[in-house]
């Protein structure tokens, strides 16, 4: 299990949208898998999460499970894993002294242990590079 924290310097609502509407426009294009800097990210209350590049091309990224608007976020993510077998991602957010604080618990979900284990190294390290982005853009 992964979990990690970030402050954000704004309340929770626009948090929740940096992440959910907006998170095209400070995403890490080394963490993009259309690989176009000025693709777009879903994240979609019916339940679709994606990325779409300039040209159209899509790459399903995931299902959104669980999408309260401030409070939490719950999604299968297939980066890595596949939608066969999705790890699953929590995003919840807390209202603190300067903002809002931020909390990303990615595991197992339906793809396992064992598989989920053999890309925590690689998750961690992506969830530093994106938090640091959002951080930045908040």
């Amino acid at each position: 299990m992964i979990s990690k924290h970030v402050l954000l310097r704004c309340d929770r609502q626009r948090a929740f949208a940096l992440f959910t509407e907006q998170a095209g426009t400070w995403w890490p294009l080394d963490r993009r898998h259309t690989k176009d800097a000025a693709s777009t990210i879903h994240m979609e209350s019916g339940g679709r999460f994606f990325e779409r590049a300039r040209s159209g091309a899509e790459v399903e990224m995931g299902r959104v499970r669980v999408f309260s608007p401030g409070e939490r976020l719950v999604l299968d993510w297939y980066p890595g894993t596949g939608p066969e077998h999705p790890t699953e991602v929590e995003v919840r957010f807390e209202t603190v002294d300067g903002g809002t604080r931020v909390t990303v618990t990615h595991g197992p979900g339906a793809a396992g242990e064992e598989r989920f284990s053999a890309r925590a190294a690689a998750y961690d390290r992506s969830w530093e590079l994106v938090l640091a982005a959002w951080r930045d853009a908040a």
